[in-house]
């Protein structure tokens, strides 16, 4: 490629990093100019490439931190499900079986008489939530304190 004469004017601190460059390197001064251009172009994608590397990792490490515990409360709740699930059915079928063996021909419903058993069972299992609810709280607030 043709060259160009141009003028250019530079800093005393300029023309001596030149200098260094060009004897670093063996080059003239124009050579060692080209020479720096050029590195400067080549490396600044590199950079760019570099930067978003790194800020790619940084986010996906902390969105890794943050799934993991909605991992960990997600397979609690799965676990909790299927228990509940489990405990359902049985009662369906210990409520079948009881209704097969009495041959009862009505259903009579908690809207139409509900017992005192049943009222205080009701109370019970209102408490027992109410509990665990705060355990679980506490146990989260002493979590937080502790990271």
């Amino acid at each position: 490629m043709a060259k160009i004469a141009r003028t250019y004017k530079f800093d005393e601190d300029t023309i001596k990093k030149i200098q260094v460059l060009a004897k670093e390197q063996g080059f003239n001064y124009t050579t060692a100019i080209e020479f720096a251009i050029n590195k400067y172009f080549e490396e600044r994608h590199e950079d760019n490439i570099a930067l978003i590397n790194s800020i790619d990792k940084l986010i996906e490490n902390k969105l890794n931190e943050k799934l993991n515990s909605l991992r960990n409360d997600l397979n609690r709740v799965r676990i909790a499900t299927n228990i509940i699930d489990k405990h359902v059915q049985m009662m369906l079928e210990f409520w079948n079986h009881y209704f097969v063996i009495h041959d009862f021909k009505k259903l009579g419903t908690t809207e139409q008489y509900k017992t005192k058993e049943l009222i205080e069972a009701e109370e019970l299992i209102i408490k027992r939530i109410a509990h665990n609810r705060q355990r679980k709280l506490d146990h989260e607030s002493k979590r937080k304190k502790a990271e």
